[in-house]
């Protein structure tokens, strides 16, 4: 992926996020985009932004689900990079433009640039971009989700609310639980460089998968009849956890295809408007094992695993060459 300093790029395996070890995410670019702007904030229109994402990032996948169950892609387009990361970092998957036709770049840290030219930092996904001012409104996960959740809501086609005010403290709790014990475990097994801290989360991910199993076998959703941010950060993970986080973060303190309940919950949850769209596991797989040398030196792409959950034919439409 490599990295900026100072505005300069610096590429190369070595650089790679996880070759060191794990390190906590940098979100410097805190823009807000509001229905009712004051104090800064940017005006919710149609068509002014774009969303530059990652197929393999399950942070930029929680977004993009975000804002095609809510039917907004004819208001904020959208944009990927490949899954692969090279010495330039992320590029943009552009078909036959030599660049991205909205941003005028070739690779995401060039966005970085135009935005602050002293950046230092990962040029990391999900992005949200001001067509406008040719920047970068933001580039934290939950301040971008929190704008494509409540303040485009004149343009959705479909009203649903992922931060519900009455269970903002439930939500708040589980997303904090899934990331200490889940969502965010795999990546401390994955880059863990000590024994004792790789099985504390190992441990972490057995316990928390059998909790899940019980905690979902009575209810359609994380915290009942409603989907809510939590479901969408879970649903980015079970959709990774047996093709890419068990065999290659060593995640093998549980496989998600020996959970039944788990696995029913995913097939509720790729029925949903839009979910099923917003993933591609070749990308994803892609994404993992030919990124990470540090850890799949060979950079070898296993074929897919056998899954406990049907995966529509739209998850699979996409080539796997990149």
């Amino acid at each position: 992926m490599g990295i900026l300093h100072e505005g300069r790029w610096n590429g190369g395996d070595d650089r790679q996020i996880g070759a060191s070890g794990w390190e906590p995410r940098q979100e410097h670019l805190r823009g807000t985009v509001s229905a009712k702007p004051d104090g800064g904030a940017l005006p919710a229109v149609a068509g002014r932004y774009h969303l530059i994402d990652c197929p393999g990032c399950p942070l930029s996948h929680r977004v993009t689900m975000a804002l095609r169950m809510k039917g907004l892609e004819g208001s904020i387009s959208t944009a990927r990079v490949r899954p692969v990361m090279g010495p330039n970092g992320r590029e943009f998957e552009t078909g036959d433009h030599p660049v991205d036709p909205v941003t005028g770049f070739r690779f995401l840290y060039e966005a970085y640039i135009a935005t602050d030219p002293t950046y230092s930092g990962r040029a990391s996904t999900p992005v949200l971009w001001d067509r406008h001012q040719g920047r970068i409104v933001s580039n934290c996960y939950s301040d971008i989700f929190g704008m494509v959740n409540g303040e485009f809501e004149a343009f959705a086609e479909r009203r649903v609310d992922f931060r519900p005010e009455d269970l903002r403290d439930e939500l708040a709790a589980e997303l904090s639980w899934l990331g200490q014990n889940f969502t965010g475990a795999v990546y401390r097994c994955g880059f863990a460089r000590d024994q004792a801290v790789f099985d504390d989360y190992v441990e972490r991910i057995r316990t928390a998968v059998s909790q899940l199993d019980a905690k979902l076998a009575d209810r359609l959703y994380l915290l009942g009849d409603r989907v809510t941010e939590a479901d969408l950060a879970l649903l980015a993970c079970l959709l990774r956890f047996d093709a890419i986080y068990l065999p290659l973060f060593q995640c093998t303190s549980a496989r998600i295809a020996d959970h039944p309940v788990i696995c029913a919950y995913v097939d509720r949850m790729l029925a949903l408007p839009g979910i099923a769209e917003s993933f591609d596991i070749n990308a994803s797989m892609t994404h993992y094992y030919r990124s990470h040398a540090h850890i799949n030196p060979t950079r070898i792409v296993p074929p897919q695993p056998s899954l406990g959950w049907t995966l529509p034919a739209v998850c699979n439409s996409r080539g796997a060459t990149y």
